[in-house]
């Protein structure tokens, strides 16, 4: 697919990024002849079709290139999280088998260093970042060094065979599953499931060759990934964000038509552009209440594809003089479709940047099948997940679990025949572990995972995610955890954003020697107390949170609370917190 559009688009921008310092294009033709050079060193490293190559690095051109090579000598991509620990990469090169792994920075070049000092089936390292400190003792390569092989190789003619030989049905990637659960499983995708899925999901998106990309979320991640090709198969460019934590810096600098994003990110855009509103004269507020009313009108007219007045347009040109263009400004200016997935998002948050001049929607998939469904420009289906796209089929079982059938199903899990079995129905429809319903319109509503549900010791079952999602829309929550398993009601675990709250605590005047006595503080408890009640007084009565605990230190993934895609492991918490849990029932 990519091959062929070479010739099309030949000298124009494909990828971008600035992950070493300065802004690096690459054209069409680059990157076709870089992949090429770097199949070439794979090639004369031994790596053969069908063997397993890793990526375990952050967002940048480099990643791409490298996935693009590997899947040019009929390889397998394995991805790993750049924030993966040394252990959780052990465990997917030993389970995969990887021989050659290509790392971005110190961090990840030394963790791999030390999974080939102790032996097994890693060998070669290939670092992206020209800052990193090679071991002259082991096969590593710097990126140069790494192509200099390939052009010093003379592998043409094994090369064209390579491409020649390749089928639809020859695995083109294994994505480690979060782990959230338990073990990680690697779920197997063929370039048909890819193929199909670029395919069903690229006829309601008006993706044009001038448009631009920021891959935001993790490559590693199967949202992201599989966005950068469907994005390269419509001609337009990916630009790379290689630093999440300054993502802001990216909007102003890209000015992104698209994006694919987690929920998270939008609610933190939410919560203080309301902080900011809430803080300002009553005119001023009244005056932006009205341009979110117009923009609200204007959407509706849209989404339901009627035509938009002239009063409506002059009206809708004033609301962004009084203030919507300030939101849009935020992610750049010009966004035309963000889409969301990966957790649930406040439909009231959605329609705020929708109605503020952000087209959004969720999608849905998971690892194993990707995308099931999608909102699009033409139909955003608020307050769900979109429609299942053409190829993709939906029914749901008899426990009210939803399943899926179609061509972008995985083909098992590596190494894992008994977890594939479970994984699938008698009659080969995917058992997604997610609860949910379909509209009369066909939209898919996903309401819980099977596994995270609270059954109260009242026998009342209880979403976590509705009353955390609820939660964490107030700008001064980070994290929270919804308990009460087997409980008489529903507690939580909030984790404070200790910078706005720090400067919160500053203006009461409090007094706190270190963030425990800041979160023991009376007056902070009440105020937490205040903020969720008002957040989640649109909650039934069994839904209220009775008690909750503010804890002193975030939620991460290298203490084992969260998987690399931030999702909560739920057993790692009511076992590491079981005390202050224990505590909130005595």
């Amino acid at each position: 697919m990519i091959r062929r559009r070479i010739p099309l688009y030949q000298d124009k921008i494909a990828l971008k990024d600035r992950a070493d310092g300065p802004w690096v294009s690459v054209t069409w033709n680059e990157m076709g002849a870089t992949a090429d050079t770097l199949a070439k060193a794979l090639l004369a490293c031994g790596i053969k079709a069908g063997d397993r190559v890793g990526i375990f690095s952050q967002n940048r051109a480099a990643w791409t290139l490298a996935d693009l090579a590997i899947l040019t000598i009929r390889g397998t991509t394995v991805p790993i999280y750049a924030t993966n620990s040394a252990n959780e990469a052990a465990y997917i090169i030993d389970d995969a088998a990887i021989s050659l792994i290509f790392v971005n920075d110190q961090e990840q070049y030394d963790k791999a260093l030390s999974l080939v000092d102790r032996g097994g089936c890693l060998k070669t390292i290939v670092a992206f970042s020209p800052e990193v400190r090679l071991r002259p003792d082991i096969t590593s390569f710097s990126y140069d060094a790494f192509l200099a092989l390939g052009r010093e190789e003379n592998r043409q003619d094994e090369l064209d065979t390579c491409l020649a030989e390749a089928k639809s049905s020859d695995l083109y990637t294994i994505i480690y599953t979060s782990g959230t659960t338990g073990t990680p499983k690697g779920a197997m995708h063929t370039h048909e499931s890819i193929i199909a899925a670029i395919h069903s999901t690229r006829y309601p998106m008006p993706i044009k060759e001038t448009d631009i990309s920021l891959s935001f979320l993790p490559l590693s991640h199967v949202f992201e990934r599989s966005w950068s090709w469907f994005i390269l198969s419509r001609g337009a460019e990916n630009t790379y964000c290689h630093d999440l934590e300054n993502v802001s810096a990216f909007f102003a600098e890209v000015k992104p038509h698209y994006m694919v994003s987690p929920p998270r990110l939008w609610e933190k855009i939410h919560g203080s552009a309301m902080e900011k509103l809430n803080n300002s004269s009553t005119i001023r507020q009244k005056l932006f209440q009205w341009a979110l009313q117009t923009g609200r009108e204007r959407n509706r007219q849209t989404n339901n594809s009627h035509p938009v007045g002239l009063g409506l347009s002059i009206k809708y040109l004033l609301a962004g003089l009084l203030g919507l263009k300030r939101i849009r400004a935020i992610v750049g200016g010009r966004a035309k479709f963000h889409h969301i997935g990966g957790a649930p998002l406040n439909p009231d948050i959605i329609d705020f940047f929708v109605s503020s001049g952000i087209p959004m929607g969720l999608g849905y998939g998971l690892t194993e099948v990707f995308p099931i469904c999608v909102c699009s420009p033409q139909d955003i289906g608020f307050g769900t997940s979109g429609k299942p796209i053409p190829l993709m089929k939906m029914r749901t079982g008899s426990n009210g679990e939803l399943q899926a059938g179609g061509p972008c199903l995985m083909k098992g899990y590596w190494n894992n025949p008994e977890a594939t079995s479970q994984a699938f129905t008698e009659d080969g429809w995917f058992k997604t572990g997610d609860v949910g319903n379909v509209t009369p319109e066909g939209h898919i509503c996903i309401t819980d995972r099977l596994k995270e549900i609270i059954i109260t010791s009242g026998g009342k079952s209880i979403p976590p995610q509705t009353i955390e999602s609820a939660i964490k829309d107030d700008i001064y929550v980070e994290q929270v955890v919804a308990v009460g398993d087997g409980r008489p009601y529903v507690s939580a675990l909030v984790i404070p954003s200790f910078p706005i709250l720090e400067s919160l605590a500053e203006v009461m005047g409090l007094s706190w020697d270190d963030r425990a006595s800041l979160v023991a503080h009376p007056e902070i408890i009440s105020f937490y107390k205040y903020r969720i009640e008002q957040f989640t007084q649109g909650l039934g009565q069994v839904k209220k949170i009775k008690r909750f605990t503010l804890l002193s230190s975030a939620l991460t993934q290298h203490a084992g609370e969260l998987t690399p895609t931030m999702k909560v492991k739920r057993r790692v918490i009511n076992e590491r917190y079981a005390h202050i849990i224990e505590a909130m029932y005595s």
